[in-house]
């Protein structure tokens, strides 16, 4: 990052012949502009937007204007050859920051000069680059205003993120961003900045455009929608039927220029408004599912609820389908009833006084059960002890309910999947104290077994196998390592890379929690010998543990993860790590008072003191399965 702050701000120095200037401002005539007036109101103009700053204009003459790559791939050039060291540090760096904004689909990631306001680097290339958010023409954007942010709320560890805002770079586009302070060490250095992906949310809603693979029909649709009433994600039918949404929006009298807009976007996000009795429900706080006119005026199905990301992030969430797809099964029964009925009608007069029961008895069976459907029952069975045409009809109609049933139970899974993101990450105790209002979720636990582990070698051994394979191998000895800790009643924390996490008596105290850590330990030291021997390769285990007092909490704002906190998590981590340097190839390193509660059940071996910075010695003890 200083490297970056400093080069920038040598090129301040550097003369900038006129050619560069004038070739500059064609493209921002020529190239910028036009496609900038499409999305944005009145009329722009190069003055607006042309950089004023030297380094800004060297900047962005080099890496947009005599770029050799498109406009959308200017990310490509690692180093333009203009001989400067701010180029220099660009192609040392810049490949590592585009592989991490590719990986995990970040559309640019931009570093900021925390006391200035420049923008010293971004991946990607176009007009905010090199700018300035304090006075440069970009000073009123969505990213100027969460930097500003960031800048008075300066503690480690800090995300904020801002809600989608029109975003002049992207010419004009709807761009939400997430960022975070950078420290060195306890001095701050600057601000990271990260656009989030657009085409991430868009998948989930709409499912890569499978609506109708996945429950919903040919009419459902999942909508996000802002407390603004406009739209967080994309439509289902522009995807599908452009010529009909846009119709649909014109016989809702949308001003031509947001259509426009759409049109040349592809995307209604910011620009539809969307207005129905569930969407105030959900902003309001509310939940549920109802039968209600959706915001094209067409009676649905709907499910509602509200959806805090984050403190900036407050959206809700729709689920909806027509209710004429939804009960068209129960339409066509009812036809075949009332023209069965009709042919029957004569024979049942004729014949009332000897059939009478005979045949009115399965009739108001089938019509029971045909009420029973349009109040909302579908698991519904009618019997007809018969084997005649009622018999064949009753079949029918219970073949149509169970299909009915199975596309509600569909549906309300659908419905179920997507509350459930939540609970994929976050033990369910926490998501229910989020659903219950808490911003700020940290408890600390006075008695606690920490187990800290690393798989040594594996990293190592990863050169010899394939991608798919180290990665399968890896999530084999995780999942066993899962399996074990719930076995043992031990909560796992985390997983990073080869390192796990866990903690016996966190949640639930239990009075055994160190002898579980200890059983799950030397249990995991069998997993990591079987699979070491089973794939014939050369890694191995070594674990710390230790018990104290720990804080959990929940860090993150719209990717959260449950972490432990304080000394004695530190320790378990560091007796780990000397375990890997000082003690024996699949091996538990545990401290003194472990060891104390433990020595008449296990064999025990001394290694003496070690020092633990910052906290004086610590008598530590060596226990292994007996395989060494």
């Amino acid at each position: 990052m200083e490297s970056f702050q400093e080069s920038f701000s040598q090129l301040n120095n550097q003369k900038i012949p006129e050619s560069w200037i004038s070739q500059l401002w064609l493209f921002y005539q020529k190239e910028f502009i036009p496609k900038l007036k499409v999305n944005v109101d009145g009329n722009p103009s190069v003055l607006t937007y042309f950089p004023k700053v030297t380094a800004t204009r060297y900047l962005q003459y080099h890496y947009l204007v005599a770029n050799p790559y498109p406009t959308d791939k200017k990310q490509i050039l690692n180093n333009p050859k203009d001989g400067s060291q701010y180029s220099k540090i660009h192609q040392k760096y810049h490949p590592f920051f585009r592989e991490i904004s590719t990986r995990f689909g970040y559309n640019n990631i931009s570093l900021i000069d925390h006391k200035t306001g420049n923008i010293v680097y971004s991946v990607t290339k176009g007009t905010g680059f090199a700018t300035n958010l304090n006075n440069g023409p970009y000073a009123y954007s969505g990213a100027a205003n969460l930097f500003e942010t960031l800048q008075s709320n300066r503690e480690r560890g800090t995300f904020e993120v801002i809600d989608f805002a029109p975003f002049r770079p992207n010419y004009g586009q709807p761009v939400a961003f997430i960022g975070s302070p950078i420290f060195d060490g306890s001095n701050l250095i600057g601000i990271l900045l990260l656009q989030l992906p657009v085409d991430e949310i868009n998948r989930i809603m709409i499912g890569d455009n499978e609506q109708r693979t996945t429950g919903l029909g040919k009419t459902g649709e999942i909508m996000l929608i802002g407390l603004d009433h406009l739209m967080r994600s994309q439509s289902r039918l522009l995807l599908e039927n452009p010529e009909q949404y846009f119709k649909e929006l014109e016989s809702q009298r949308i001003p031509p220029r947001i259509i426009k807009r759409i049109r040349s976007s592809n995307s209604p996000i910011l620009l539809q408004e969307v207005r129905s009795e569930a969407v105030e429900r959900a902003i309001n706080g509310k939940q549920g599912v109802a039968i209600l006119d959706d915001y094209r005026g067409v009676s649905s199905l709907v499910a509602y609820a509200p959806l805090k990301l984050a403190d900036r992030l407050d959206w809700v969430i729709i689920v909806k389908i027509y209710t004429n797809e939804v009960f068209a099964p129960i339409s066509i029964f009812g036809k075949r009833v009332l023209v069965t009925t009709a042919i029957l009608v004569p024979l049942v007069t004729i014949l009332s006084l000897i059939l009478s029961r005979r045949l009115v008895a399965p009739i108001y069976r089938l019509i029971t059960g045909t009420r029973q459907i349009k109040a909302g029952q579908t698991n519904v069975m009618v019997s007809v002890p018969t084997e005649d045409e009622f018999s064949q009809l009753a079949e029918a109609f219970n073949q149509m309910a169970a299909q009915l049933d199975a596309d509600k139970k569909a549906l309300e899974e659908q419905i179920d999947a997507n509350d459930a993101l939540l609970l994929k990450t976050l033990p369910a105790s926490i998501v229910k104290r989020l659903k219950q209002g808490e911003q700020q979720i940290a408890d600390k636990f006075a008695n606690v077994t920490v187990l800290s582990a690393n798989i040594v070698g594996f990293d190592e051994e990863c050169d010899h196998i394939s991608a798919l394979e180290a990665v399968g191998l890896l999530n084999d000895i995780v999942s066993a390592f899962d399996d074990a800790a719930e076995r043992h009643d031990v909560e796992k924390i985390s997983t990073i890379g080869t390192s796990y996490l866990a903690a016996s008596g966190l949640f639930v105290p239990r009075l055994d929690r160190e002898q579980e850590a200890v059983e799950l330990g030397l249990e995991m030291l069998r997993i990591v010998r079987a699979f070491s021997h089973e794939k014939n390769l050369n890694f191995e285990i070594r674990i710390g543990i230790y018990s104290g007092s720990v804080i959990g909490g929940l860090l993150g704002k719209t990717k959260f993860i449950y972490n432990l906190l304080g000394n004695t998590a530190k320790i378990a981590r560091y007796l780990m790590i000397i375990n890997s340097v000082e003690g024996k190839p699949n091996s538990i390193l545990v401290s003194q008072n472990i060891y104390e509660s433990l020595q008449d059940f296990y064999d025990f071996s001394t290694l003496g003191e070690i020092e633990i910075p910052g906290q004086g010695k610590l008598a530590v003890w060596l226990l292994t399965d007996g395989s060494y």
